[in-house]
């Protein structure tokens, strides 16, 4: 079944739907901002990038419509307001936009939300539309004049993508229509914010390559901050065991079995649970995570492991990646967005080239994966890697299930995004990190999912950790994704393997 067709996909109107919500908080960042400095360091190790303009809160947009001949477009310009998913108010201008571009007034330009651009009917050259139009920061679609001869609109939508604009090529009428409609919705993470406890973009385990803050605002439209993990340490002494007794108690009855972990473990656990959710309800945060991988091994770890608060907590809702990673959040929060479900973060463990199948593993799966308002996975409690320390809780997924894996490269310039499907595989979370060690080898929860075009996917893989959720997404999530000028990485076929 083509993952378009599956039930739990999610369809352009879906997306529209998903990012119209995030709208409403989609103003300028209010925490987040770095210094110039850094933000001039980041553009210098990535290479220039455009600012995106963030879109306006409520559902009126400006539609700036350019071309020679406004009059012709008088029919298109009643079908672009008849729009009902915006309010849209469209200023045709008059303009030959291969000779006389840079007489565009600047401040349309600003002021516009979407620009739709149409070049002269005739000509022999692309011209230099892109280097000679004032800057730009909001999406423009180029509309072709002839439809079985787009060579030249072809070109100028590649100057403006190699200038970084969320530059966009139509193809019908309608093509048109539903790309307004894309670039009308609010990027899917802007208004977001999230908090990272941990050194900034410097995580223990995967060490960010985004330079700043201010550098995944631009990009995404979130939020993002660092503290100290040495704050939570000290706001954990203002939990109380009893404060969070009730917690503890409602994982060990919900589990099918207790084994290795502990009660004070599981306690200790359940005191940062509770100290999380208030941080991010207090904060209204939508993500939060810890570098906990800085202290999990050490023989006396500064903070109860985050296991546990970390399943409950995506299990809320909230997106919470481990170990402090920057590219986790950003595509956890997408794929979360996108399926109204909790995500799996995970390592890549291996590719069976011969079984078309990748092993995912990680300590810390959601329970409710099939959804928030399904029915939690049956699970049992175990500790961390057979340290004897922490609480983990051990899921069995379900089989035969279509997932969606992917994740941001480094630079956030590309999505990798692959269909799979979740198949029957032997626990094999006991065995040891060597012959006569307690210590396990591999993390608490594991799967095995088939794929397709498995030589790309190992090309492609997007770093230490991929996001899963289930349910298949592709057509939503390359909508969010053209509209943030991302490119999807993908196999050749996105149906579900069998």
């Amino acid at each position: 079944m083509s993952c378009c067709e599956h039930e739990h996909n999610i369809g352009r109107r879906g997306f529209i739907k998903v990012s119209a919500l995030a709208g409403a908080a989609a103003t300028i960042p209010v925490f987040g901002a770095t210094a110039a400095a850094q933000s001039a360091s980041g553009a210098a190790a990535f290479g220039a990038f455009n600012a995106y303009k963030a879109s306006p809160a409520g559902n009126k947009r400006n539609l700036l419509f350019l071309t020679g001949a406004t009059q012709r477009y008088e029919p298109l310009f009643e079908k672009i307001r008849a729009i009902t998913e915006y309010e849209i108010a469209v200023s045709p201008v008059q303009v030959n936009l291969q000779t006389s571009a840079e007489t565009v007034n600047p401040n349309q330009l600003r002021d516009a939300d979407v620009i739709v651009m149409v070049m002269p009917q005739v000509a022999t050259s692309s011209g230099r539309v892109a280097a000679s139009l004032p800057p730009v920061s909001s999406p423009v679609i180029v509309f072709p004049v002839n439809f079985d001869f787009i060579m030249l609109e072809s070109d100028v939508v590649s100057q403006f993508r190699s200038r970084g604009v969320n530059a966009l090529l139509a193809n019908s009428e309608n093509h048109l229509i539903e790309l307004i409609k894309i670039a009308a919705a609010p990027r899917i993470l802007e208004g977001k914010k999230a908090l990272i406890f941990g050194r900034p973009f410097d995580s223990t385990s995967v060490p960010d390559s985004a330079p700043s803050e201010d550098y995944v605002y631009r990009h995404t439209g979130l939020s993002l901050k660092y503290r100290p993990i040495e704050e939570l340490k000290e706001r954990l002494s203002g939990i109380s065991d009893n404060t969070a007794r009730a917690e503890m108690e409602r994982w060990k009855k919900e589990a099918t079995e207790v084994v290795e972990t502990t009660d004070r473990a599981i306690l200790d656990s359940s005191r940062l649970y509770m100290l999380l959710r208030s941080i991010a309800k207090e904060e209204q945060l939508d993500g939060i995570s810890i570098d906990c991988l800085s202290f999990s091994f050490d023989n006396n770890p500064m903070l109860p492991y985050p296991c546990l608060p970390f399943t409950r907590l995506r299990d809320e809702g909230f997106t919470v990646p481990c170990e402090a990673e920057t590219n986790g959040m950003l595509s956890s929060m997408v794929l979360q967005g996108i399926s109204k479900r909790p995500s799996y973060f995970c390592n890549v463990s291996e590719a069976k080239e011969q079984n078309g199948t990748v092993v995912l593993r990680h300590c810390v799966s959601p329970l409710k994966v099939m959804g928030y308002d399904a029915p939690a996975m049956r699970y049992r409690l175990r500790d961390y890697h057979g340290t004897g320390r922490g609480a983990t809780a051990e899921i069995q997924f379900p089989i035969d299930m279509d997932v969606t894996m992917g994740g941001f490269s480094k630079d956030l310039r590309e999505f990798v995004l692959w269909p799979g499907r979740i198949i029957s595989r032997v626990r094999d979370t006991d065995a040891p990190s060597f012959p006569g060690s307690n210590m396990r080898k591999y993390c608490t929860n594991h799967l095995e999912v088939r794929i397709k075009d498995m030589d790309s996917f190992i090309q492609n893989i997007a770093g230490c950790h991929h996001i899963m959720v289930t349910g298949s997404y592709r057509r939503a999530v390359h909508d969010a994704m053209l509209r943030m000028n991302v490119r999807v990485i993908g196999p050749s076929d996105f149906s579900t393997p069998a």
